[in-house]
């Protein structure tokens, strides 16, 4: 049957078999060639549109750049749920508990010699290295951790569980996937207590490891990093538990492939490196040893049957034995990184003998390594974020540096930030002063600083924006293990070894902490340390005031100072200021004794005339202990010596986490010359550590933080809510303006040191293409960098999202940036000062006050600008309080003892930042290379055009041959 001619329309059949000869074209003439005509033009003209629709599509998805929302696309070409898709490495990303195809689980009925883990969906693929993928041969299965949270952040949580002897035991690692070298906390349910209790450890206790391995049943033995802790005091002579040495005396395990040969001869299990090298068949490594091993011999089970540890995931740059997160060796530079395994030994109260331990002490003795232990081991596959180039070799090099407080998250962001921004952006880590300082060079490149530079350091036609690209804060973090002493109540003894996670500090505390003003936080024999003053921090009677829960604890390593970094900050200075508006702390520092606690400054302090506020952190009492008849001819031991400076904030967050105090107190005579070394890192369950570092870094590696007293008499800790508190509270009130965050503001539920890090440039220094690149760094670091994750390119824990408004004017300052780069600033004319506004702001010609809140206030490149420095915050040299800012680089403390008036000093004037560009900025979207894919773009819309116009001709040419 045929359908019906409408409207003079050939029926749909027609359609279907245009171009094929039809019955009514059999015969000749006209009738014939005009039916014959009109499919054709039909034909011609369908492909027209066809290649211009094909084109359109083409140029719109062409267009799309790295930076567009996450492709999706679906799943078997079916009406499956869509996957979406890594804007990096096109891979899929796991959603609602589903696994990408490749990633195995394993079986329910694996062999009942322990669980393999299998790794958590939820996470980006990211640069990080793919989780291993287990076969039926590792050693069990596993089922995935019950932290929807962690999975939904990228972080894959993963449980394993025990079996036979531990059945019921079940351990959770937070994050598996997205590593870095950090922190990551274990925990575990189901085990039985350790016994006799966690201080002596003799039985029931966990034994961790890291590994690496390549094949997907997971590592073996050797290819583990174990067996280099010592100095814990719970190891006594003839244990073998922490070390890879077989024969532990009469104990032999009639399993062990290995054996020894020779009654005075030692067993080890060997040690193969990752890189290929010949494996190690002694007790000692050469890839890592007691100062740098990441093993924990010791995870004690509490009376529930619970326990806890932090362990630090260690890539190649920590563990070159293990090399995880490198590229392998003979693989392509684009190859997945080296995956690696986290080793769980679980230690019952059964020998490799079968028999329980007796004699006095009825400790474990033989090595986790031991063949028989090894079988119950529990494996949870890692993968790392790529360590190295992350960038395609060849592109172009962006250089940013700065202060500390942006390192974290610039580390995060720069292996997207090369796709996205069209560079590579290295970053540098700098004093402020010297990020400032390099405002001033011929190629500024972009700096990341805390207070912005004076006006009389700018140079002519040297205007420098600044844009807000991060909120954090500092911290004093802490490790501190519940201790007891023969006074401790038998309830907080079940609690030996677990982490406290509460401590209030005031500003007085911690001016005794940064003052060496405690016994214990200078050499013996010391003469400045006045007699009252307390032992130290955990002994101090005003601090048990504040926190009686350590009254009845002991802790043999004393918490004395902290861990203070080295160098010159914007960071620092705000710490003293702080301190300074507190009265109690101001009155310490000018060496008042306090009327109920009787103590005072360190002598030392006052001897050299120390002034405040300061950039750095002075140790000023340099007394050292001689030792004159010491027959090895041992050198003085100094303070400095015994009580060192972190390189970085950091690396004194890293020392805690690994109970690295960073002093050297351990003479070795053995040595020619003898040696003052660093002694064995405080164990887990024997930590008793502080430091002052960001709060990125204290997240990163794991630490509690302090509560402190804000200027409202509250005590806070950091958090998001807190910080954002006082981002907000202190916030100018025009949303054209930016200022420091003044800590000693008076903000409900703020935390007193929360600090805004900005990112700042020249445009007329530097070129059009760099201005579009730095530009575009500061539309990500206001966009996608400020979604918080652990995985490349998102924003790092301890960092807070900044608000809409900082982000809203780092766009604008982008957009600015871009504008006004590669072009010369005209000259400023001649002009009469005026008032400021009541916002802060002023007019072209304003040099302006400071503000009612004595903070920093500089206006956006919108509009004629001024700083006002804080209270005491300027840069520059001068009489008055300063960051070191100027071309000498020393800090400047020549300030007066007490908190500097709030009016500005002749040195410290106002300075106009930047005018408005002769246009409006306009917001351009990053390039996109698009390669050879713009040729067939070409050729599609020329076939286009032909057909369209072949679509009109042809009908024309069939008439003029009919006729």
């Amino acid at each position: 049957m045929r359908l019906r001619r409408t409207h003079g329309r050939p029926p749909q059949d027609d359609l279907a078999v245009a171009g094929r000869p039809g019955r009514d074209e059999a015969g000749s003439g006209a009738g014939g060639t005009a039916r014959g005509a009109r499919p054709l033009r039909r034909v011609v003209r369908t492909a027209g549109a066809f290649a211009l629709v094909l084109a359109v599509a083409g140029g719109v998805a062409l267009s799309a750049g790295p930076g567009s929302a996450p492709v999706r696309v679906a799943a078997g070409g079916s009406a499956t749920p869509e996957i979406p898709v890594d804007p990096i490495t096109g891979a899929p990303v796991p959603i609602d508990g589903q696994r990408p195809s490749g990633e195995p689980t394993i079986a329910a009925d694996a062999p009942p010699t322990g669980r393999a883990a299998t790794p958590a969906a939820g996470s980006g693929a990211g640069s990080a290295a793919a989780a291993p993928a287990l076969s039926a041969a590792a050693p069990g299965a596993a089922r995935l951790a019950e932290a929807g949270a962690g999975s939904e952040s990228g972080q894959r949580p993963v449980t394993v569980a025990g079996s036979g002897e531990f059945a019921g035991l079940e351990v959770t690692v937070h994050q598996t996937a997205h590593l870095v070298n950090e922190s990551v906390q274990v925990t575990w349910t189901g085990g039985r207590p350790t016994w006799p209790s966690p201080m002596i450890l003799a039985r029931h206790y966990l034994q961790f490891m890291q590994c690496w391995g390549d094949e997907d049943s997971g590592p073996s033995r050797e290819q583990c990093q174990y067996g280099a802790t010592k100095g814990d005091p719970r190891i006594s002579a003839g244990d073998f538990v922490s070390t890879r040495q077989l024969n532990a005396g009469a104990l032999e395990d009639k399993a062990d492939p290995l054996y020894q040969e020779h009654p005075t001869k030692n067993i080890y299990v060997p040690f193969r490196p990752s890189n290929g090298g010949p494996a190690e068949s002694g007790g000692a490594s050469q890839y890592y040893d007691a100062q740098t091993t990441n093993e924990v011999p010791f995870g004690p089970t509490r009376a529930d049957g619970s326990g806890q540890i932090d362990f630090e995931m260690q890539t190649g740059m920590e563990a070159p034995g293990l090399g995880c997160g490198q590229t392998p060796a003979g693989a392509p530079a684009d190859a997945t990184p080296r995956r690696c395994w986290l080793v769980i030994v679980p230690r019952g109260e059964i020998e490799v003998n079968k028999e329980v331990p007796t004699g006095s002490s009825g400790k474990l003795q033989t090595s986790p390594l031991s063949f028989t232990n090894w079988e119950k081991r529990l494996v949870v596959p890692l993968s790392f974020e790529r360590v190295g180039l992350s960038c395609p070799i060849g592109s172009s090099e962006r250089p940013t540096n700065g202060t500390e407080m942006a390192a974290e998250a610039m580390w995060r962001w720069q292996p997207v930030l090369c796709r996205q921004a069209g560079g590579i952006f290295s970053y540098t880590q700098i004093a402020d002063h010297l990020a400032r300082n390099q405002l001033n060079q011929d190629d500024p490149g972009l700096s990341y600083l805390g207070i912005p530079q004076a006006r009389e350091e700018d140079r002519p036609g040297r205007t420098p924006y600044y844009a807000p690209v991060a909120l954090s804060g500092l911290t004093f973090a802490f490790d501190i293990e519940s201790q007891s002493g023969v006074r401790t109540p038998e309830d907080k003894k079940k609690k030996d070894g677990q982490r406290i996670h509460d401590l209030k500090l005031t500003p007085r505390l911690i001016a005794k902490l940064m003052t060496q003003s405690y016994q214990q936080s200078v050499n013996p024999f010391d003469p400045d340390v006045p007699a009252e003053n307390p032992v130290d921090l955990l002994t101090d009677p005003e601090f048990l005031a504040l926190n009686p829960y350590f009254k009845d604890l002991y802790f043999p390593t004393r918490v004395a100072d902290l861990l203070l970094p080295n160098g010159d900050s914007d960071a620092a200075q705000l710490v003293w200021m702080w301190l300074l508006k507190d009265p109690e702390a101001a009155a310490f520092l000018r060496g008042e004794k306090h009327a109920v606690w009787k103590d005072t400054i360190n002598k030392a302090w006052i001897k050299v005339g120390t002034t405040y506020p300061r950039s750095n952190y002075p140790k000023q009492d340099v007394y050292c202990l001689e030792f004159p008849d010491d027959p090895d001819g041992r050198p003085a031991w100094c303070n400095l010596d015994s009580h060192a400076y972190a390189p970085s904030m950091r690396e004194g967050a890293r020392g805690i986490a690994r109970g690295d105090g960073l002093g050297k107190s351990v003479w070795d005579a053995t040595v020619i010359p003898g040696q003052l070394k660093k002694g064995s890192p405080q164990p887990q369950g024997l930590r008793a550590l502080m430091a002052l570092t960001t709060t990125a870094q204290a997240a990163r590696f794991g630490l509690s933080t302090a509560q402190i007293r804000n200027a409202k008499g509250e005590f806070v800790t950091p958090t998001d809510a807190s910080m954002l508190a006082m981002a907000n509270g202190t916030m100018p009130e025009s949303a054209t303006t930016i200022s420091v965050i003044p800590p000693w503001a008076e903000v409900a539920g703020g935390y007193p040191l929360t600090l805004t890090t900005f990112a700042a440039t020249v445009p007329s220094q530097i070129t059009p293409e760099a201005g579009k690149s730095y530009a575009d760094l500061l539309r990500y670091a206001a966009g996608p960098g400020q979604e918080p994750g652990v995985a490349a390119g998102q924003l790092p824990v301890g960092y807070v999202p900044l608000p809409e408004r900082m982000r809203s004017q780092a766009r604008l300052v982008a957009d600015a940036i871009e504008l006004a780069a590669g072009k010369a600033e005209p000259s400023p004319k001649p002009s009469t000062s005026a008032s400021p506004t009541a916002s802060g702001s002023a007019s072209a010609t304003a040099r302006p006050s400071a503000s009612a809140s004595g903070s920093t206030v500089v206006q956006l490149p919108t509009a004629p600008v001024g700083v006002t420095p804080a209270s005491g915050a300027g840069t520059g040299s001068g009489s008055g309080a300063g960051t070191g800012g100027g071309s000498g680089g020393a800090p400047v403390d020549t300030a007066p003892l007490s908190p500097p008036p709030p009016s500005p000093e002749p040195s410290r004037s106002p300075v106009l930042l930047s005018a408005t560009p002769s246009a409006a900025p306009v917001g351009k979207t990053a390039g996109t290379k698009v390669g050879s894919a713009r040729y067939v773009l070409l050729g599609t819309l020329i076939a286009g055009v032909l057909a369209a116009v072949g679509g009109v001709a042809v009908p024309h040419l069939l008439r003029r041959r009919r006729h």
